[in-house]
């Protein structure tokens, strides 16, 4: 049998795999032959022929912001210093130790060019006074401060040329960062010195190229700026050609002024501009390598790709985003206009169909004297006088008239039987009035039905429109504010992403830079300094709901900041069936909406066997189903009860009880439909919520209302059903001893609460006839792994 890894692979996939590293590693490997080249150029520059002081600035850059590209600084650094001497490769080397031994101070980090320079002045005071054991020469002492000047003001562009690579790559320049790339591309480019290929000058071909591509993005101010900047470094550098400041200033200013004709016009430009300089000035090292150079670097200009060019323009000139802005605006406004529109139609429509009855269906609802009645010579005996109940009985009759159960309306009728001589008249003016009454009910449900209905589309459409209006908007303001408040506090970050402001569902993305130390977590910056920020600016806890490693393009790590939730809830449930039986009618399902809401349903079934246990199971499973497709609890309640109540089967009916539990803001929302009363134990004190409404489908008229309690730390819900209690007795005695169960097992888990108010119950009022069932709950705040804490200025009062 052969190992995997001893297939011998085909050729292409040999090949594949070393390419595909390369490409993923591209711009690290790109980064790290940057420094290395820079470094080795920049080591051995010298300006005004005696300074060298550039390997300290591009050293004093890597360890700030490229500390994985520090080895390929030092090495180039080092051999350049080495072709000017040992001696000069040793002063480097002294310098960079002192730099580092500096960085030490607390105060020194707070200004790197400052640093750099001083670790200059330090290192080359102590080599000159070895040197020149008499005394510094006055020549010497101004080369010393010329050269920490010097460096001072290279480190400055430094910083300002190269942010993080983030920015550097895919980020807009700015004018300042790319004068500050033109001075040290020049500069790096006086380090090449005579380093010709044939009759090429390499550092020739670069400055070209740079002008041509100036010319070509930004035209006649552009190039303009950049070729006077390559102008003013060349001519610093060596003071032998400063005729040669004129030529590249001109040659940007002409490449740039015939850049309509492409880049035809900008090469023409260039070499108009040399030639005239060759007749102009013969002293001008203006020769056959002069012109070979220009050309070599017009190859390269031409080989530049127009989608490049177009990058490269975007890069160097980002376009203004002012009228996007401002046409974002317009939309965000637009879709807010619109969306009260359509939430004024849909109050309209609710408040047209509301479950108010007007005066003539409250009349024709109200119960009456029936006018058979009225003509009997018995009325004053059957009304009037209390001794023979008529009046109660016809009550009884039209309550029992839409129950599905028909033996209590036949009871009530066989009483009026023996009470009425004109019963069939009588029954016959019921059933018409009783007919009325259901068909009111019915119009009453359906007007209550279209109104919710109404009331979730407004809100539905609310949610799509505020999300594309989300879409719209880019958090320009609110990512800027948090970037200054993270700057003010020192945190280093790549990139902020907001993607939602909405309170209870805030989504923010961070980018900070990979852990500096092996005591560093991944989040540990984004726990101990991004989250205090973001709770002070958005008034609400947060949390890092995900932490990635990014490797590409460059190594960071991308943070998720989410709304927290600040309560955890458990629970747990005792169920137990009815004496005799096997099959209980209670049902329970608790689940999570989301991570800030949990959704808890107990529903009893009417009876004890299987049948009771499927009705109430379906009631569990339409209420979720309804809940899962962002139904309003209200309306999913309404629907179910229309859904049972005209199944037209006998017994077919089930109460329900809902509890929706906030975890984030603390609070228990509790619907009813013929359930018990829910108790909320908290210290001595013991809250009910309770309801008066059927249970689903036992009559066609329906109207259920939400309550709403404020929880807090250490609450404990119950929920049960029906047969806890024992409905022969009195049902204070029985809270009471509920309630002290509860108190006595309070530091229990919820298992051993409910078993054990189950077990008192069953022992002290014998409640073991019909289904039991018991929910408990404990509400309890989250406390996070790390806490922050203000730090205060404490002033001692004597």
């Amino acid at each position: 049998m052969k190992m995997i890894d001893n297939i011998e692979r085909p050729l292409g996939q040999q090949i594949r795999a070393p390419w595909q590293w390369l490409i993923n590693r591209k711009v690290y490997i790109l980064t790290a032959i940057l420094f290395l080249v820079g470094s080795f150029f920049l080591s051995q520059a010298v300006v005004f022929d005696m300074a060298v002081p550039f390997f300290l600035p591009i050293w004093a850059l890597a360890s700030m912001r490229y500390r994985k590209h520090m080895i390929y600084v030092f090495i180039g650094g080092m051999i350049g210093s080495s072709f000017l001497g040992v001696g000069q490769a040793v002063i480097h080397l002294t310098q960079l130790l002192l730099f580092h031994a500096t960085l030490k101070i607390p105060v020194m980090k707070k200004s790197i060019p400052f640093t750099v320079a001083g670790s200059m002045v330090v290192s080359q005071l102590a080599w000159q006074l070895i040197k020149y054991s008499e005394g510094l020469p006055v020549a010497v002492q101004l080369s010393i401060g010329l050269e920490a000047l010097l460096a001072l003001f290279m480190t400055i562009f430094m910083l300002l040329a190269f942010p993080s690579i983030d920015r550097l790559l895919y980020g807009p320049w700015n004018p300042e960062q790319v004068s500050a790339m033109c001075i040290v591309g020049a500069l790096a480019t006086t380090g090449m010195g005579g380093l010709q290929i044939g009759y090429v000058s390499v550092a020739g071909v670069f400055l070209f190229l740079a002008i041509y591509v100036a010319a070509m993005v930004g035209g006649v101010p552009f190039a303009t700026t950049v070729g006077m900047i390559i102008a003013l470094i060349i001519g610093v550098s060596d003071l032998s050609f400063t005729g040669m400041m004129a030529l590249y200033g001109i040659t940007g200013l002409m490449a740039g002024g015939l850049k309509r004709f492409g880049k035809v016009g900008v090469i023409t430009g260039s070499f108009f501009v040399s030639v005239f300089f060759l007749l102009y000035d013969a002293t001008l090292p203006i020769d056959a390598v002069h012109f070979s150079t220009i050309g070599i670097a017009a190859l390269l200009f031409f080989l530049i790709p127009s989608q490049k060019m177009n990058r490269i323009r975007q890069v160097l000139l980002p376009k203004q985003e002012g009228i996007s802005e401002k046409r974002q605006q317009w939309l965000a406004d637009k879709l807010d206009g619109q969306l009260e529109e359509f939430q004024q139609f849909a109050h309209f429509m609710s408040t047209l169909v509301s479950n108010r009855l007007t005066p003539e269906d409250e009349a024709a609802a109200t119960v009456e004297v029936p006018s058979i009645c009225q003509s009997c010579f018995r009325y004053r005996k059957c009304w009037e006088s209390e001794e023979d109940g008529i009046a109660e009985l016809i009550g009884e009759w039209e309550a029992t008239y839409s129950a599905t159960k028909k033996a209590a309306r036949v009871r009530v009728e066989q009483q009026m039987k023996f009470k009425c001589l004109r019963f069939k008249g009588l029954m016959n003016e019921l059933e018409e009035h009783g007919t009325n009454r259901l068909l009111m009910g019915q119009l009453q449900h359906g007007r209550k039905m279209l109104a919710l209905q109404l009331r979730d589309m407004s809100t539905h459409i609310e949610k799509v429109m505020r999300e594309v209006k989300e879409d719209l908007t880019t958090y320009k303001l609110a990512e800027e504010e948090l970037a200054n408040r993270l700057q003010a506090q020192g945190v280093e970050f790549f990139q902020i992403d907001i993607l939602s402001e909405e309170r209870g569902s805030c989504r923010i993305v961070v980018s900070v830079p990979e852990k500096k130390a092996d005591f560093e977590a991944e989040t540990t910056v984004g726990e101990y300094l991004i989250v205090p920020v973001l709770e002070q600016m958005y008034e609400e806890p947060i949390y890092i709901s995900k932490s990635t490693y990014q490797p590409f393009p460059f190594p960071h790590v991308q943070l998720t900041f989410s709304s927290a939730v600040r309560f955890s809830l458990d629970y747990d449930i005792v169920t137990t069936a009815g004496r005799g039986t096997f099959q209980g009618g209670d049902a329970y399902e608790v689940f999570k909406i989301h991570d800030g809401l949990s959704a808890v349903l107990l529903s009893d079934g009417m009876g004890q066997d299987i049948n009771a246990y499927h009705e109430s199971r379906k009631v569990i499973r339409l209420m979720r189903e309804c809940l899962g497709q962002k139904m309003d609890p209200e309306t999913a309640i309404h629907t179910l009860h229309y859904m049972m109540a005209l199944n037209g089967l006998d017994d077919m009916y089930a109460t329900l009880d809902l509890a929706l539990i906030d975890l984030q803001d603390g609070r228990l929302w509790s619907w009813k439909a013929g359930s018990m009363s829910t108790y909320i134990k908290r210290g001595d004190e013991c809250i009910r919520l309770d309801s008066k409404t059927v249970p689903f489908g036992f009559l066609p008229s329906f109207s259920i209302e939400a309550k709403n309690e404020q929880l807090k730390s250490g609450d404990i819900i119950v929920m049960m059903t029906d047969g806890i209690f024992n409905g022969e007795l009195q049902l204070e005695a029985q809270e009471e001893v509920m309630q002290q169960t509860i108190e006595r097992f309070k530091e229990m888990d919820c298992h051993t609460i409910a078993d054990q108010v189950m077990m008192e119950m069953e022992r002290v009022f014998e409640s073991v006839e019909d289904d039991r069932t018991v929910l408990v709950m404990k509400v309890d705040h989250i406390v996070p792994k790390w806490s922050k804490t203000n730090k205060k200025s404490k002033v001692s009062s004597n």
